[in-house]
């Protein structure tokens, strides 16, 4: 703190160069990240084994958008497929919580599949981590389960419904499922852990201080190996429920021979590697960094390469290595979410005449700053609750920034950690004592700090974001993409609205983001409190401006807080006895 000060003493600028360097640093090291943050979602990524070609050989979109959740059963199960990639790339890059908003909604989705395929209902008033622990036990029982002449996997050694002690712990995480051998995960502790990092608490918070304040640099802290291993089992998961579903739907189209491939073809456990994928295959798709032309045609060169293997042959001239083959499945995903970003930017120029890409990069370096604000304050504020709440601030403005560039509504569910861990921020540093009751109380939920914060005018904002966190049968996203969509400035033209929701959304939290860290910083350093006071005056907004936005959005946003979402947005197929896309009244 005692040299940013001397910085801010010479001048803002000084300390703006300071907040430069501090994202590059991070950017840098996102390609020396240790094994522990590596090897366990290579290891994961290595068990999507025959995937992509079932994929192909059922008629799956090739060219599909990686963040489109698909318009018939094949490509949702792709899109399933797709989220497991986009979240490799954010724990590649260091952004859990990024990450951790695609798992757990990845985890949910998969969990009522589980569920509905082998008669589990949700019991009235359990959790939903006991009830994704019951359901992926029982279905994945005796895995694999189908065809019946594929050898079954290892079965398992208790009653799946019933309690499965962890000696280690003397206490009851729930039932576990098995993978290769005897290696057993708990989806209920799976579970509570992702939740608990969404609201930054819990031992895996000290990853997000490592990348936000740490810029994942020095020694890495003891949660790292635990959490990146927790999200890759997570991972795993879904992958092997995906390919369950993949061989039902091969059997019920006639392709007897494909279920036994994906099944055997599926590597679970097996050492993925702990070279990361390279690094210009991660950085956020701008025009002048991820969409440049060589990187672009490199990545399109690995996806001809993965189509070529998809077709039985040797583009390298010989069998890829394990860590190779999962790295290729990972380029292919970015080639087609760059040859989408650079179809959107094509869109943009034919809808509106030119591409403004100044303003672009003029939001770029606004959410930068942002971000790398809250970063500093998180290390500043010595490791205390409100500490947690400016660095998960920083790393959920990361994530939500690089996926709205991808055309991800994933992005919004980073937008809702922010919301919270915002308003967190806020009581923290108005109302301390409020803040350490709701702290202490286990049943604080995000609206109770948004109420303490004084956002009440915010509900329906929040209850919209709060949609896209999740992906279960009841999600209602067209009624939450309408709220987004209304609570915009009415001078933007209705054409424009819809196109424009999730931009405005970032937007709007990055604004009551700023606002927040002016006065969290006053109160940490009255001299860095200024400085940060005259960067967000001079280089971003206005503070007359910034006040009166803020203003106004909570009192557009209060119009719509008794807004209904609408029907549920997920619909199973006509074929009612397929399972899987289920519909919501079989629920």
């Amino acid at each position: 703190m005692a040299q940013y000060e001397e910085l801010a003493a010479r001048g803002s600028g000084y300390v703006i160069e300071g907040m430069i360097a501090r994202h590059n640093a991070r950017m840098e090291n996102m390609a020396k990240l240790p094994p522990p943050a590596i090897e366990p979602v290579t290891s994961a990524l290595l068990s999507i084994g025959f995937t992509d070609f079932a994929l192909r050989e059922l008629g799956a979109t090739r060219d599909r958008s990686p963040s489109s959740y698909g318009g018939d059963w094949v490509d949702h199960l792709a899109w399933g497929a797709d989220s497991a990639y986009s979240a490799a790339r954010l724990l590649f890059s260091g952004q859990f919580i990024g990450a951790t908003t695609i798992l757990r909604s990845q985890f949910e989705r998969w969990t009522e599949n589980a569920a509905y395929n082998t008669g589990i209902s949700h019991r009235r008033g359990e959790s939903v981590a006991d009830y994704a622990a019951r359901a992926w036990a029982k279905c994945h029982k005796n895995y694999p389960f189908a065809p019946q002449e594929i050898n079954a996997g290892p079965k398992a050694t208790e009653d799946a419904d019933g309690p499965h002690l962890d000696p280690a712990q003397g206490s009851p995480p729930g039932p576990s499922v098995l993978i290769g051998d005897d290696y057993e995960v708990y989806p209920s502790a799976l579970m509570n852990s992702m939740s608990d990092l969404l609201h930054s608490r819990g031992p895996w918070v000290d990853v997000v201080h490592w990348e936000s304040g740490q810029l994942l640099d020095g020694v890495p802290p003891a949660a790292l190996g635990e959490a990146s291993t927790g999200l890759a089992d997570v991972m795993t998961l879904n992958l092997r429920q995906i390919r369950l579903c993949l061989a039902t739907l091969a059997e019920e189209e006639g392709k007897t021979d494909l279920p036994r491939r994906i099944f055997l073809g599926s590597i679970e456990r097996a050492r993925g590697g702990h070279k990361p994928p390279a690094f210009p295959s991660l950085i956020p798709l701008l025009p002048n960094t991820g969409l440049t032309p060589g990187i672009v045609a490199g990545l399109k060169d690995a996806a001809r390469a993965h189509a070529s293997v998809m077709q039985g042959k040797k583009p390298a001239g010989r069998l890829y290595r394990d860590d190779e083959f999962a790295l290729l499945h990972f380029y292919e995903r970015r080639a087609r979410a760059a040859t989408w970003a650079l179809k959107a930017f094509d869109l943009e120029k034919r809808r509106m005449g030119k591409l403004d890409f100044e303003h672009l990069e003029t939001r770029n370096f606004r959410y930068l700053i942002a971000a790398e604000m809250a970063g500093l304050i998180s290390v500043w504020l010595k490791r205390s609750p409100a500490a947690d709440a400016a660095a998960a601030c920083s790393s959920a403005m990361r994530s939500a920034y690089w996926l709205w560039l991808e055309d991800d509504d994933r992005a919004l569910a980073a937008l809702r950690v922010l919301l919270e861990q915002c308003g967190r921020l806020r009581v923290w540093t108005e109302k301390p004592e409020k803040a350490d009751k709701l702290e202490r109380s286990p049943s604080s939920t995000p609206k109770d700090w948004l109420t303490a914060a004084g956002w009440r005018r915010l509900s329906a904002l929040n209850k919209a974001l709060g949609e896209f966190s999740h992906a279960h049968a009841n999600i209602r996203w067209d009624g939450a993409r309408e709220i987004l969509q209304k609570i915009q400035h009415e001078k933007i033209d209705p054409d424009d609205s819809l196109h424009m929701a999730r931009g405005h959304a970032l937007d709007a939290l990055t604004f009551i983001l700023l606002k927040e860290l002016i006065g969290s910083s006053e109160k940490v350093s009255p001299v860095i409190g200024s400085a940060f006071r005259k960067i967000v005056n001079d280089i971003l907004i206005e503070e007359k401006d910034l006040e009166k936005g803020t203003e106004a959005l909570f009192n557009r946003t209060l119009l719509h807080k008794d807004a209904s979402l609408g029907d549920y947005s997920f619909r199973g197929p006509a074929d009612a006895t397929r399972k899987g896309f289920t519909p919501a009244a079989d629920r």
